[in-house]
Order: C-alpha cells, then structure tokens, then sequence
C-alpha cells in the first residue's frame, strides 16, 4: 500500500504499478490506521520506505523559502514514530545530503528513536553515480532491521579517474545522446515528454554564448551577464555559478532537481543544443524507463522527476533491504 498527499503523483503511480495509493496526510493517520488498511498486524510489516519531503532539509531552501518557518522538519520525527508504532521488520529513509549536517540533529533523532524501538541502523550519504545512474546526486540513505545488522549496499560503479575494474560512472551521453535534437520551443512527435522549453530571445542569447560540453555564464562577456550576476561578480560573491551551465557529454549530470526546464536554475542546458534539457532526458537521467507513463502538465511532471529517487539507487537499497529482513 502507499499513501501521498498529491493526488496526481497517486494517479501515475496507480497507472504504472497498478496499486491505488490512499491519500492522505500522514501526520495526522496513526500506525494502526496503517496496519488495519493494509491488514497486518503490528510487527508483521516486511518493509516500509518513507521519503518525507526534502526541501526543509535542502541546501537550497534558503533560495526558495527565504527565513520562513518550515513545518516539514517536523515530518522526519513523525515518520520515525510511526515506524516505531507498526514495527515493520525493516524500514528505509532517503533524503537530501544536507540532513547529514547542517540538520543533523534531526537525523540523529531519527536513528535514535528507531533504536529505542529495537531497530538496527546503518546509514550514509551515498552518490547514485556510484550506482549506475548517470547524475551526481548525493542523498542520506538509512536501512532499518529489527532482523539482522542492516548494510547499505556495495557501489556497483567507479569514478573512472580511480584505477581499479568494473563498469565506469554512466554518462550524460549514455542517457539522452540518442534521442533527436530539439530547437526551443520544439517537441518531438513520437514522444510528448522530449519538447524543449521556449525560452525568450534574451536567455536564448546567452545560451548561444556558453561554450558547448561543461562551459557556464562565468565564460560569458561581461556585456552578455545579467544585472544579477554582474551584482555578485562585483561583490566578489560567485554562487550561483552553475546557473546557464551547460551540462558535460562525458560526465554524469549534476543533481537534477525540480526546476530543470530553467536554465537560470542550474547546470541544466543540453551539452551541444541551445536549450535546456527536455522532460524526457532528465528522466533518463533519474535512470526512469521510457515505459513509464506520466499524465499531467509541464511543471507538475518536472517536480515529480526532480523530487523523485533514481530508480536504479532505488533499486540497490531494495536489493540490500532484502537480506536484511
């Protein structure tokens, strides 16, 4: 069974895995409403995988909520205590990295209130690089067993400036090199989610300008920067620096996140088009299969995939998860 809050996320996840999620607000459902929907009695849950939302715990937070109090921390705690009140045999945590520091306390009242229950805990910050998915995206991954002594599964691949055997990072151009170029404002007629967003004649200037395969807006003339980032260039502040960037053919992609149909937001131009990257590629880049259907619009769709576990890390952790119970 699965609960969510979105009521369109539900509908995708009902089309593609045939189970109705239950919609809901989990900080307000007990852990027996859980178990008498899913008819288990408490300690008889194989597994249960909560991913409670990220942004409160992200490093971008302060660029969308400013000083705004942020109620959702509060949704790590809740989720602790409601796997301490089922006792599933085992449970998963995924995250951002930024819970690992900069919010750790909150992490390490997690753990702690899952060991009160009698739980096992490994957890780490792992890369999904080191997994298969073509993305560099750091996140805290914890396994739970009341079983036996959890382990977060063994890296699958190798940066390729380390020596050493196996299969390499998968790349930028392993995911999206085939499919057919876009101009802006152009969509692929065999597949509804490969379009690229029409960007003004303003952005499609400085894109133009950014030199192909990893080249960002600090290559750009002075004339061509943005009043924004002419301000921090004089104040000697560089962040945002990713911003305009172009991603690199040979390297996994940086972190794909909700917002990667605007350049402006990251490293999210296409490495050799002038355009950001389609919907299309950056699920590739989550490592989700083309098979897998979405029904809704633009900006619903890019938040699903950019707040989404690539599938291929998902698919470590569930494959680790299974000696643990």
């Amino acid at each position: 069974m699965a609960y969510d809050t979105d009521e369109g996320a539900s509908k995708v996840y009902e089309a593609n895995l045939g189970l109705k999620p239950l919609n809901g607000d989990l900080s307000s459902v007990s852990g027996r409403d859980i178990l008498k929907e899913a008819g288990f009695e408490k300690g008889d849950l194989p597994l249960v995988v909560g991913c409670p939302p990220c942004q409160s715990f992200s490093s971008l937070r302060k660029t969308t909520l400013g000083k705004r109090k942020d109620d959702r921390k509060g949704l790590l705690k809740r989720y602790a205590d409601l796997v301490a009140e089922m006792l599933p045999k085992a449970a998963v945590l995924e995250n951002v990295s930024g819970l690992s520091y900069a919010n750790r306390w909150h992490l390490d009242r997690f753990v702690s209130t899952l060991k009160r229950a009698g739980y096992m805990v490994a957890w780490d910050v792992v890369d999904a690089s080191d997994y298969g998915v073509p993305q560099r995206r750091r996140r805290v991954v914890a396994i739970a067993s009341r079983v036996r002594k959890p382990a977060l599964p063994a890296r699958t691949h190798r940066n390729p400036k380390e020596p050493g055997a196996g299969p390499r990072w998968r790349t930028v151009k392993d995911a999206i090199a085939g499919l057919p170029p876009l101009q802006a404002g152009e969509a692929s007629p065999g597949d509804p989610l490969h379009f690229a967003p029409d960007h003004g004649e303003r952005t499609l200037r400085l894109i133009r300008s950014i030199p192909r395969d990893g080249g960002s807006r600090r290559d750009l003339p002075p004339e061509l920067w943005l009043p924004c980032h002419a301000a921090l260039e004089k104040r000697g502040e560089y962040g945002a620096g990713s911003s305009y960037g172009r991603m690199k053919w040979d390297e996994p992609s940086p972190t794909v996140t909700t917002r990667f149909l605007s350049p402006s937001c990251g490293r999210f131009v296409h490495p050799s088009q002038d355009r950001a990257i389609s919907i299309r590629e950056a699920a590739r880049l989550q490592t989700v299969p083309d098979s897998y259907g979405f029904e809704g619009n633009r900006t619903q769709i890019s938040a699903w995939i950019g707040n989404g576990m690539p599938v291929d890390l998902a698919e470590a952790v569930a494959r680790q998860v299974s000696l643990a119970i």
